[in-house]
């Protein structure tokens, strides 16, 4: 692991022996037939066969091939070592196993104790074979028709054996990995070097037709995966372990993370949801820190006029709602010298336009209000020196005298927009300030992000560091922040094809830096590493989080101008919203409207009286549903929960806070209107599936089980579809609280994604009551669950087996 990066002053902390024994080392006659001359077989490497009962019920089905250590020391040699020495041949560049080896004890030798694997050497020696593959000018093609095979294979072990908690195991599934008895540091170790060699080879040019972004390994490492549980909440760890390959995991596990008092508060955090706990009765609006705050500090904003011709303002609270009122944005304008606040009106018709900053921040660290508009003066001196020191072209010098201002104001959220407490007036008035939020962030010079954990570090920490710090940040989790980080330079031009994230920017400890400023930071510094052997992927992967993310759902935007095409939006923006939360539901759909481009007045009309924010939050779900109105065929198959109402329980009851989400199962490009077919409303969908009953009323799905077997009669005249090799599809369902209905006469249908063929194969499914036959050639199918159909030869003999025929991938079902 020593060829990976590492926050300063920490040392490589996987230490990582080599004991097999000098005659069993790696016999440099080929990657992909070693297991075959050491006498290994395919099943042997998969830990035994897992069609038969009695290795499916073994332990461990490594026995055959000695003891836990030499199967150890085998898969070191073969998936280090062997895949090391083929790859560096193929360039040209000739190693040993002693390459990689170093003695355990500095101080002295010592016989009896192994030799540690040690990588320092990668980085040249990967030049030299990018060099040297070069100069000799292989073919490309031949390259990657032999790098493949050795990746592939390499993969398919990890991928087996490396699979964390949060990969878990369904009741009915017949193929599951065995306990393999190698350490977790040494297969760390195999997982990197396996990242590292395809790195290599994909940014050498040797391999094509990759995204870059994506982890190709899906295995993982339990070691980093347990270090980032214990200094981080256990969602983010999800999102981390999906995103990142395990450069990144490497570095974030090394480095700062949460306070205890901070994850006292992640305690009920789960692998799928951040559970974040805060009372917010007990939410105290803070002080700045030094240097800002004083002894005298006030926390009660001084109102010093409006800048305009109008008057009669009595306060700033009154101020504010005279400006909305006008359809117009209040702008805030601090003099220092005097300790007041000034009021400034920007017209969104009209010629009022002044320059302004916007400002996005997170409200757990203090900069909030929920009783008043108002924040300490400590807080206006620190808020309005860093706006003095955003810099953008054209902007004047500000005055050295501080009764004096450069004209440049600042919005925040806080003290402009009404606090209504009942307040009737104040209410429509606060809803008139969400409704234009799309326009005080679009339309600002700029947008300052302020976040505590940020601020810690200055802009001229080590890339990795910065890097690292966003990407864990809150001000990235949180749901407003997003809008907020994407409207700006919303209706910029195209540049290359892309629209610029512009006129963002970072406040850290020493200045604020504009995110495309960061974006190329991150650029060259991936550049330099390439240029010295370090292939990594962490801060590509932060960059796609941080900035192609904005770039990419901006340019998708620019091409969907109609309302009938805002469907297209709703799997980008859905993806986009997967790792952010609010404390308010209510608040998604208003983010997603305005992100999008739907009136948001709608959604704000919606009676909210005596209701809980669940229920008006799935209200306005509902409305944004029926807005939209045409979705993808495939959305049925999600697995977020959905929403608990009929018609649109095939529906995610929100897109928020989903760290394993899969809104669509694959590629099907098909769409279909959200309607009314035979007096009920749903999406007509079209796929193949199963009817069936039960003839004990007692339908599997609810119990222990959670499935079903059903035997496939390939024979039968009613079947339709291709082939299939297997006899039997196992149905599996995930937990739930369906209350299924127990009698022998209800009917229950299965509907496939696909049909899979082969043996082993699986596709997404769901589960739910249906009518017996079709009315005008559709059937109503009721929405339960999702599951999984797998295709076995053979059954599993505790659950219960049904025998139906196989429905077209036409037939059309109604999912309500």
């Amino acid at each position: 692991m020593e060829h990976l990066p590492l926050p300063d002053r920490v040392e490589p902390f996987i230490i990582v022996p080599y004991e097999a024994p000098k005659k069993d080392w790696y016999d440099g006659q080929g990657f992909l037939d070693y297991p075959q001359r050491c006498g290994w077989t395919e099943e042997q490497l998969r830990g035994g066969d897992d069609t038969t009962k009695e290795d499916y019920l073994d332990a461990n089905g490594f026995k055959k091939r000695g003891s836990d250590d030499e199967v150890e020391q085998f898969f070191q040699t073969w998936l280090f070592f062997g895949l090391l020495i083929e790859f560096l041949k193929i360039g040209g560049v000739h190693v040993q196993t002693e390459d990689f080896l170093v003695d355990a004890n500095t101080e002295g030798d010592n016989p009896d104790m192994p030799k540690m694997v040690n990588t320092s050497k990668l980085p040249q020696l990967l030049l030299e074979w990018r060099d040297e593959i070069t100069n000799r000018g292989a073919n490309t093609e031949r390259t990657w028709k032999i790098l493949t095979p050795m990746f592939d294979r390499s993969k398919s072990i990890l991928d087996r054996y490396c699979m964390p908690g949060h990969e878990k195991e369904w009741p009915l599934k017949q193929e599951k990995p065995r306990p393999w008895p190698v350490r977790d540091e040494i297969s760390t170790t195999m997982i990197a070097l396996t990242f590292s060699l395809r790195r290599a080879a994909i940014e050498s040019g040797y391999i094509d037709n990759v995204d870059p972004l994506t982890p190709t390994l899906h295995g993982r490492s339990e070691l980093l995966w347990k270090r980032l549980q214990q200094k981080w909440c256990i969602a983010d760890v999800t999102t981390a372990l999906k995103e990142l390959a395990i450069d990144g995991h490497y570095y974030l596990a090394a480095s700062p993370g949460l306070s205890n008092k901070e994850l006292d508060h992640h305690s009920k955090c789960t692998e799928e949801h951040c559970l974040y706990e805060y009372d917010l009765k007990m939410y105290v609006t803070r002080h700045a820190g030094s240097p800002w705050h004083h002894s005298g500090c006030k926390s009660t904003i001084q109102y010093g006029g409006q800048l305009g011709p109008e008057r009669g303002q009595t306060d700033w609270v009154d101020a504010i709602g005279k400006i909305i009122d006008k359809d117009a944005i209040p702008i805030a304008l601090w003099v220092k010298g005097s300790r007041e606040l000034w009021s400034v009106e920007y017209h969104l018709t009209g010629n009022r336009k002044p320059n302004y900053v916007a400002i996005s921040h997170v409200w757990a660290d203090g900069h909030g209000n929920p009783n008043a508009n108002s924040i300490p003066e400590c807080q206006l001196d620190r808020i309005t020196h860093y706006v003095e020191n955003v810099h953008w072209e054209g902007r004047k010098p500000i005055p050295g005298n501080p009764n004096l201002s450069d004209g440049i104001g600042f919005w925040l959220d806080t003290i402009c927009v009404p606090v209504d407490k009942g307040d009737p007036i104040k209410k429509v008035q606060k809803k008139k300030a969400i409704a234009n939020m799309r326009h005080v962030y679009s339309r600002a010079k700029a947008v300052l992000v302020l976040d505590n954990w940020l601020e810690q570090i200055s802009s001229t920490h080590p890339i990795l560091d910065i890097v690292s710090r966003l990407y864990q940040s809150n001000w990235i989790k949180r749901l407003w922040t997003h809008q907020e980080g994407f409207l700006p330079g919303l209706d910029a031009p195209l540049e290359e094809g892309l629209l610029r994230t512009t006129r963002v920017y970072i406040q850290f400890s020493d200045k604020s830096v504009e995110l495309d400023e960061l974006r190329e930071q991150f650029e060259t510094y991936q550049q330099q590493q390439i240029n010295v052997g370090i292939h990594l992927q962490f801060p590509v992967a932060a960059n796609a989080r941080l900035l192609v993310m904005y770039s990419r759902l901006k340019f998708i935007m620019s091409g969907v101008k109609d309302m009938k095409d805002k469907w297209k939006l709703y799997a980008p923006v859905a993806d986009a919203m997967s790792e952010r939360k609010t404390s308010r539901l209510v608040d998604e759909i208003i983010c997603l409207a305005t992100i999008i481009g739907i009136d948001v007045k709608p959604f704000l009309e919606l009676p909210d009286k005596d209701k809980s924010d669940e229920e008006l939050a799935q209200d306005r779900m509902a409305l944004f549903l029926d807005t939209v109105h045409t979705f993808a065929m495939q959305l049925v198959f999600n697995n977020y929960q959905r929403l608990e109402r009929i018609g649109y329980r095939w529906a995610p009851r929100s897109l928020l806070n989903f760290r394993l989400p899969q809104l669509y199962p694959g590629r099907d490009q098909r769409t279909t209107n959200f309607q009314v077919v035979n007096g009920k409303k749903g999406l007509l969908v079209q796929y193949p599936g199963f009817l069936m009953q039960f003839d004990s009323g007692r339908p599997t799905f609810g119990t222990s089980e959670r499935g079903c077997v059903i035997k496939y009669n390939q024979k039968s005249d009613k079947s339709q579809g291709p082939r299939v090799d297997g006899n039997y599809f196992i149905i599996e369902l995930p937990p739930n609280n369906v209350r299924w209905t127990e009698s022998s006469s209800q009917v229950y249908a299965v509907v496939l994604y696909e049909v899979p063929t082969k043996r082993g194969q699986s596709c997404a499914a769901i589960v739910g009551l249906s009518t017996s036959s079709p009315a005008n050639g559709i059937y109503t199918f009721e929405h339960c669950s999702i599951a999984t159909a797998r295709v076995v030869s053979t059954a599993p003999t505790w659950v219960d087996v049904v025998e139906v025929p196989l429905l077209a991938s036409n037939t059309k079902w109604l999912v309500y």
